[in-house]
């Protein structure tokens, strides 16, 4: 939904009691597509509703540190008419001033031009003031107690919220244009439009999917890259697999000094204990983990039957099931097969094909430098001959005993 309409949600200066608006006045694209709230040199605008002489300046020192422009006002009731004639991205607020007469105000301006941000200035608000603010549309608070550097970090957090918000009427602005035009009911650009539109649709779509993924990926590799012990590591990851997947019995095997060699380094049972699952597993650790190890394949078998038969396991806890398996790979080796299966009538979900492949690489990157810290601890620091063992002794004490010897420092 558009922030407003051009005939019916904006409201002119004469709607505001300014009845001697001059031919220059903005209109509703000017507010949302230009740069009205630049001052000739391209700096942004503050109005300033209430302040006294001391707040007043020390909002002008701010202002002056971040290259803001600032317009002091007395009255909250001259707020629609300066926004409106001058353009401002932001109306600072004194808090002596009551909420009651600002919040219509605010209300009327997040309909018209809701780019252009208020905030409240003065002593630490209660939470309940606080509350009532932000419920009435005051996007931050600035408390005059805080340091000067506090003081124009949330001015220009504030400045990038409404310059953000400026972006995205300004493409609004501009789709507006495009629905206008083809307003004649041309069959052929409508269509256009609504693929055009569909393909915008589908790319944010992705590019939200790509932000939650990342987040999923920085919180596991957040959660692992602290262990460097193998149990802590396996514990930890499939615990968070876990709550991604849901409750499902999961295993993962563990390489060895072999490429072939595979050894079962953590079981989690959901509806099948382990005592039933051990020819299983040992037939998947044997036969399976060294094929899928040479791969980078993620597989997945809705009817394992198939695979039961190619296992040749007679009666198998896999029965009814379904099965995923994926290896973790580090550059060229395989640092961790992993195998998770329930029954099909708790099907894993498609998306959780993107999930592993972003989770994989997490995991073996953590194994490998698992591996290499603990390739490092084997090594045997070099032996030094005591500083006060004299010439003669040292031939004659040179044995097995290492009395005389100490570990390099």
């Amino acid at each position: 939904m558009f922030p407003f309409d051009a005939e019916d949600g904006f409201r002119s200066s004469k709607d505001f009691g300014n009845d001697n608006a001059d031919s220059n006045h903005l209109t509703p694209d000017d507010l949302v597509g230009g740069e009205p709230h630049r001052d000739a040199d391209g700096r942004p605008v503050a109005l300033c509703v209430g302040f006294d002489l001391i707040s007043s300046a020390r909002l002008s020192e701010a202002f002056e540190e971040i290259s803001v422009v600032g317009r002091f006002e007395e009255e909250p009731s001259v707020i629609m008419q300066a926004v409106l004639a001058g353009g401002a991205d932001l109306v600072i607020v004194h808090d002596r001033l009551a909420l009651a007469d600002i919040a219509p105000c605010v209300a009327q301006l997040r309909r018209v031009t809701p780019a252009v941000k208020v905030l409240f200035a003065g002593d630490a608000p209660t939470g309940g003031r606080l509350l009532a603010a932000m419920r009435a549309g005051i996007v931050d608070w600035i408390d005059f107690g805080a340091g000067d550097r506090d003081l124009c970090a949330r001015l220009e957090s504030a400045l990038e919220l409404a310059k953000e918000e400026r972006r995205r009427d300004q493409r609004v602005a501009r789709l507006k244009g495009i629905c206008r035009k083809l307003s004649d009911g041309r069959g052929e650009i409508v269509r256009e439009a609504q693929q055009a539109a569909g393909h915008m649709a589908e790319a944010l779509e992705d590019v939200r999917e790509r932000i939650d993924e990342a987040a999923i990926v920085g919180e596991f590799r957040g959660l692992i890259s602290q262990e460097l012990d193998v149990e802590d590591l396996l514990r930890t990851s499939m615990q968070y697999l876990l709550t991604k997947t849901g409750a499902t019995n999961a295993a993962v095997f563990l390489p060895g000094s072999r490429a072939d060699q595979f050894g079962l380094g953590a079981y989690v049972h959901y509806d099948c204990p382990r005592a039933s699952a051990q020819p299983l597993l040992q037939r998947l650790c044997d036969d399976v983990c060294p094929k899928l190890a040479a791969t980078d394949d993620l597989v997945r078998f809705a009817d394992t039957s198939e695979f039961i038969r190619s296992l040749g396991l007679e009666a198998s806890v896999l029965d009814d099931a379904e099965l995923v398996a994926w290896p973790a790979r580090h550059g060229n080796e395989c640092m961790g097969v992993f195998f998770l299966f329930r029954n099909k009538s708790e099907p894993f979900r498609e998306e959780l094909a993107g999930l592993i492949d972003a989770l994989r690489p997490v995991f073996a990157a953590q194994m490998a430098k698992l591996v290499r810290v603990h390739h490092r601890s084997n090594f045997q620091w070099p032996q030094v001959q005591s500083e006060h063992a004299d010439d003669a002794s040292d031939a004659e004490e040179e044995d097995d005993s290492g009395e005389e010897w100490r570990r390099a420092a």
